[in-house]
C-alpha cells in the first residue's frame, strides 16, 4: 500500500490588509491601530457628509437667510455640521469600546484619545467648509470628496500604519493632514505620547484646520453659484 501523502497545515485565510502587514513584527497592537483607523474612517466619511450639508443648505439658500441676523460666520458653519459630528463622535466611541472590548486594549491615555477626536473634528469640519467651496450643485459634492475618501486613507496612517513603510516616507507622512489625529487616538490605547508628545503631534493638525478655515473664509459661497 502507499503511504498517504503528508498534509500540510494552513494558516487561516487573513481577513483583512492589516493583518498582512505583521503589525507584531512593527511593534505594533492590532487593538489600538484598528481604533485609529476606525475613528480616522468615521471622521473621513463626516467630512463628506458637512459638505454636502453645507453645499445642500447654500442652494436652498438657508445659508443665506442665517447669515442675515446676528450669527456669526463660524457659529452658522457649526452649528450645521452639529448633528453629524456628533453622529460621527457616538459612532467612534461605541466602535472603540467594541475594539477594545475585542482586543482585551483598555485606554491607558484617555486626553490623548479625546484630544485626537477633537482636532480631528476641527479638522474636517474646516475641510468640509473649504471642500463646499469648490462644489457647484449637490451632485458635484461626492466627486469634490474623492481625494478625501481615497488619498486621505492612504497617507495619514489609517489603512497603512506609517511603522510599516519605509523610514523616509513613514517620516515625511507624519505632517499628512489626519495623521496627528491617528497618531493621538491610537496613543490614547498605547501611552506612548507623553504630555508633550500629545502637544507636539497636535499641532501639525492644528496648522492644518487653520489653514483650512482661512481658504473657506475667503472662498466660501453663502449664494448658489450661477
Amino acid at each position: 500500500m502507499t503511504a498517504p501523502a503528508p498534509t500540510t497545515a494552513r494558516r487561516p485565510d487573513r481577513a483583512g490588509a492589516q493583518d498582512q502587514m505583521e503589525l507584531d513584527e512593527h511593534g505594533l497592537n492590532p487593538g489600538p491601530v484598528r481604533v485609529s483607523t476606525a475613528a480616522g474612517i468615521l471622521l473621513i466619511f463626516s467630512h463628506s457628509s458637512v459638505t454636502g450639508l453645507y453645499v445642500a443648505r447654500r442652494e436652498e439658500l438657508v445659508l443665506k437667510r442665517l447669515r442675515t441676523g446676528e450669527v456669526s460666520d463660524p457659529v452658522i458653519l457649526a452649528g450645521g455640521a452639529s448633528l453629524y459630528v456628533t453622529i460621527a463622535v457616538v459612532q467612534i466611541v461605541v466602535v472603540a469600546a467594541v475594539l477594545s472590548v475585542m482586543f482585551g486594549a483598555a485606554p491607558r491615555q484617555p486626553l490623548s484619545a479625546a484630544a485626537g477626536l477633537l482636532t480631528g473634528v476641527a479638522l474636517m469640519t474646516a475641510m468640509a467648509a473649504a471642500t463646499a467651496a469648490l462644489c457647484r450643485t449637490v451632485e458635484s459634492v461626492l466627486v469634490a470628496t474623492l481625494p478625501a475618501v481615497f488619498v486621505l486613507p492612504m497617507i495619514s496612517g489609517i489603512c497603512i500604519p506609517r511603522e510599516v513603510l519605509p523610514d523616509a516616507v513613514g517620516d515625511a507622512l507624519l505632517f499628512a493632514p489626519l495623521s496627528p489625529t491617528v497618531d493621538l487616538v491610537r496613543s490614547g490605547w498605547t501611552g506612548e505620547l507623553t504630555a508633550g508628545g500629545v502637544l507636539t503631534r497636535g499641532a501639525p493638525a492644528i496648522l492644518w484646520t487653520a489653514l483650512f478655515a482661512w481658504t473657506a473664509s475667503r472662498s466660501f459661497r453663502w449664494e448658489p453659484r450661477t
